[in-house]
């Protein structure tokens, strides 16, 4: 374990309690009746030097890492992002929703929790994070994760057969093309699989029976990046069976289904004996979790004995385990009411028994901020730590002044934290000026303070906080919100990217049934791989079927020869094949290329006349620029760093900039825009943002507002929310060039609408606007920057992108503290919906339920209100008047609404920050 900032929390080991905890817990270890200790007095920003502090005591003394038990999914996130930064290895096991229900859902909690407990059993870890309802779990018992482990190294000799049948066992499902974790592929000598937990999938080719080569390639372009000596396998699902367990199985369902009355009930049981007895995936199978798996184990059970533990706010994880067992008595007791399971195997993890023996049976640490009433736990020893949370200093210098003034009039050491070098740089240059002592600028990975009363650090977000008696403080210059959301502070590897066009050209993956277009001999049907031996050389080839009986082997190598046909079909789906060596083919390419050579020329005209109109070149990044860049409260992704490169350099040249930016809802378009639009106003000039409807121009507004306070930039928006005095008062501020940034909807291509200085256009889903719109915004945009925003470009835009005539830029990675989407697909089923309501109204959560029949919309809306009485429920369609959808959006926005019972009017762009549950009834 490396901490790469110690300069953030060295100064608590310094405390004469810190050196009696670690005592404690030496002494403890070697009882044999260990208690826990418990410390009080500490702040958030203390809290967090201790935890990082004692990681580092408990892998000396025990050579791996504690587990910590925290109260809440947003404190696990916090610190192991926290954690990542500092250097440390902190996996998450994260609290999985069980599948009681004949549905299809995702995996990726289930391989987050076994890619943790093989970090677990191989000791690849610093500190394991979980709330402690994921800890009292049951999973995968740790003998069971051992036996499962398979090494295959060059030279080793395997049977492909054994191998995918292993494969298969181990959960993992067979595709043609390996995508995802959990996926393998087996195509004659070559068997590709994507184990949980890595960044790439592996590719083995075989020689005969002997393992010849192994590598890691590329999910997109399938194509290898570089040879590896070896590949490990792990499960892909929590849950696997076995032909053992198959067999346990098998007598269950079958008595659950003899001793059932209700005919739906017999008819599910019986699907589950028709999946087992086909040999497929038992669908549900985490109902039976604890016939699987008589071992009953939990990731408390894995743990070694002699190592502590430690826990953040005993009181709340106390109160988390409560509700997480009235929540599983409640689906507990729906299971045996309808004889879905029997009585002796309805057993889905530890209660408050076993936590409270895992903490009275073991030493480790409770953190608390309080001292608080602890119930009947007993202590080897308390410790009172006196720290004091810092206030924030983003946007306050004066405060920073005055507070460090006093804090050298104390004798105090004091280390601030600094988002960027340049603002180290900064900042050295004014405290040089105002005090009377010079700061040191210290680089990461010095491990104890310079012998400075003020140190300047560069470092990702810590919580600020006080040592009153150690006469240390850290002040960081995050702010507030941005030590609550973190940098994600995990070092990706930086990939080789391909360009934007080459990236959407390779997202034509197949599948059997897809029609594809051949450049020679048209439009025929995928039908898969097939392995053929011709003139004794065995090699992979694409099967196209064609009109009548032909078909066409295309060599694998040769995937660039066909794309995927994107043209009319008919109602059936059903599109006409081309007819192999006939005439057709070329006649139809003919009219096309005729119909497309009139359309390019007008296209070509008008973007060469706007190629060689004159713009206004921006200068390079100013100090401004680098300070509102870096005021970015998020690590950006690969994906924006690449946008804003080449958006910058676009309005860098003399040519007017013509981009689209597309990538998905959420993957960070708005930041890269509001990059942009600072440049603009930097260099003098003024930006409008147009979107297509007054919800968004409001959250566009507010973001705006508030991601540029504390810079000399001015804001307005321009829309119905605005009385007509104010419009009028915007305008003529538009005119005078006070207004910056104008925020607004199609009111923006009015005719009395008149820029003084109009640098850059920002389009925000373009496709939503009609031609009249878009022809105002030609006349507008002449020698004007122009940047469009889509998650779903019109096939024109894309084309365009694509054929090189207009720049794009791709975003095409999630940020990294997205929280993975969990798809549930079944039959409508009122139960299990209903369940899915309260889940998410319990975490005081919003859902939006789709219904896309505004005939009918209302009796959905009264079946929604039976499921959850007590919701706020509103309903949306597009029939209503704009008036009241603006009204109800703003409801859910500001939180007024519980549930959205709406039609496929759910605005692109808008964000309802608590919606966390869409439902589709289709």
């Amino acid at each position: 374990m490396e901490n790469k900032y110690a300069l953030l929390t060295d100064a608590i080991t310094k405390e004469s309690r810190f050196a009696d905890l670690v005592s404690m817990l030496r002494m403890q270890r070697l009882t044999s009746h260990p208690l826990p200790g418990i410390v009080t007095g500490l702040s958030e920003g203390g809290a967090d030097a201790l935890i990082v502090e004692l990681i580092g005591q408990i892998r000396q003394l025990c050579g791996c890492g504690p587990l910590l038990l925290l109260p809440d999914e947003q404190a696990v996130r916090r610190l192991s992002d926290q954690l990542s930064a500092l250097g440390l290895r902190a996996p998450v096991f994260p609290f999985r929703d069980l599948v009681f229900h004949p549905v299809s859902a995702s995996h990726d909690a289930e391989q987050q929790r076994i890619g943790t407990l093989t970090d677990l059993i191989r000791g690849s870890y610093d500190v394991i994070l979980a709330t402690p309802d994921a800890a009292l779990q049951y999973t995968l018992p740790a003998h069971r994760l051992r036996a499962s482990f398979r090494t295959l190294s060059r030279e080793d000799v395997c049977d492909a057969e054994e191998l995918c049948s292993f494969l298969l066992a181990s959960g993992y499902v067979r595709t043609e093309l390996v995508e995802a974790p959990g996926q393998f592929a087996h195509r004659g000598g070559i068997i590709d699989v994507f184990t949980p937990g890595s960044e790439y999938p592996y590719r083995m080719e075989l020689f005969g029976d002997e393992v010849d080569q192994i590598g890691i390639f590329d999910v997109i372009s399938q194509r290898k990046i570089e040879d590896v000596d070896y590949l490990s396998l792990t499960p892909a699902r929590e849950v696997c069976v076995g032909e053992e367990e198959r067999q346990a199985l098998f007598c269950e369902i079958r008595a659950l289904r003899e001793a059932a009355k209700n005919p739906d009930i017999i008819a599910r049981l019986g699907e589950e004996l028709e999946a087992l007895e086909s040999g497929a995936e038992p669908r549900a199978a985490d109902k039976y979790l604890s016939l699987i798996y008589p071992e009953r184990q939990c990731l408390l059970d894995d743990l070694p004995s002699d190592v502590p533990f430690l826990l953040l706010e005993l009181p709340a994880v106390r109160k988390r385990v409560e509700s997480y067992l009235w929540h599983r008595r409640q689906e507990t007791e729906q299971l045996l009411e309808a004889g879905l399971i029997s009585a002796e195997h309805a057993c889905y993890g530890g209660d408050e028994g076993d936590l409270d023996n895992f903490l009275q049976s073991r030493t480790g640490v409770v953190i608390d901020p309080f001292v608080t009433d602890t119930g009947e736990m007993k202590w080897a020893a308390r410790y009172e730590i006196a720290s004091r949370q810092t206030v924030c200093y983003a946007e306050d210098r004066a405060l920073l002044l005055e507070d460090l003034k006093q804090y050298l009039a104390a004798s105090f050491r004091t280390v601030i934290l600094c988002p960027t070098e340049i603002m180290v740089r900064n900042l050295a240059d004014l405290l040089r000026t105002e005090l009377s002592v010079s700061p040191v600028i210290a680089e990461a990975g010095r491990d104890s303070l310079p012998e400075a009363p003020i140190t300047l650090l560069c470092a990702p977000p810590f919580p600020g906080y006080e040592l009153t008696l150690g006469r240390f403080a850290l002040l960081s210059l995050y702010s507030r919100k941005a030590e609550q959301a973190r940098i994600t502070a995990r070092r990706r590897a930086r990939r080789t990217r391909q360009s934007a066009k080459e990236r959407v050209l390779s997202y034509a993956d197949l599948t059997v049934g897809d029609y594809v277009v051949h450049a020679t001999y048209g439009i025929g049907q995928y039908k898969g791989l097939e392995t053929i031996t011709v003139d004794g050389a065995t090699r992979d080839f694409i099967r196209i079927a064609y009109a009548g009986s032909d078909s066409l082997f295309l060599p694998a190598t040769q995937l660039d020869a066909i794309s995927k046909y994107i043209g009319v079909k008919a109602d059936d789906g059903s599109v006409k094949l081309s007819r192999m060596g006939g005439g057709d083919w070329n006649r139809t390419k003919t009219r096309v290329k005729a119909a497309t050579k009139e359309m390019a020329k007008e296209l070509i005209r008008l973007y060469a006349s706007r190629a060689r109109r004159q713009g206004f070149a921006c200068a390079p990044d100013g100090e401004m620029q680098r300070e509102f860049d870096a005021a970015f409260r998020y690590e950006e992704t690969d994906g924006q760093l690449q946008a804003i490169r080449e958006i910058k350099a676009d309005m860098e040249s003399s040519r007017p900039m013509d981009r689209l930016l597309c990538g998905d809802v959420g993957f960070g378009k708005t930041e890269v825009a509001m990059r942009a639009a600072f440049k603009a106003v930097e260099n003098g000039k003024q930006v409008a943002l147009l979107v297509p409807t007054t919800i968004l121009a409001l959250q566009h507004y507010q973001t705006l507002t508030e991601r540029l306070g504390g810079f000399p930039v001015k804001v307005e928006m321009l829309s119905r929310f605005r009385t007509p005095a104010q419009q009028q008062a915007i305008l003529s501020e538009l005119r005078r060039g006070d207004i910056d940034i104008l925020v607004g909807t199609h009111r923006i291509v009015s005719a009395d609408i008149a820029f003084r200085d109009l640098g850059l256009v920002i389009v925000d889903e373009e496709q939503r606007f009609g031609v009249g719109a878009k022809e105002k915004l030609k006349q507008m945009t002449e020698g004007v920057d122009v940047l469009t925003l889509t998650a779903t470009p019109i096939p024109r835009t894309l084309n365009m992108a694509m054929a090189g005539i207009r720049d794009m830029s791709v975003l095409e990675e999630a940020p990294g503290d997205r929280v993975p989407v969990q798809t549930y697909v079944m039959e409508y089923d009122g139960g299990i919906i209903a369940e899915a309501i309260r889940k998410e109204l319990r975490r005081g959560g919003q859902i939006f339920y789709l219904y896309n029949k505004v005939e009918t919309i209302e009796a959905c809306a009264a079946r929604v209100r039976e499921m959850a009485p007590d919701a706020r429920i509103a309903v949306a369609h597009g029939q209503m008047d704009k008036e009241s959808l603006s009204d109800i959006w703003r409801g859910m926005i500001g939180g007024e609404y519980d549930i959205l019972v709406c039609t496929t009017i759910i605005e692109s762009g808008v964000d309802v920050p608590n919606a966390n549950t869409l439902i589709i009834e289709h």
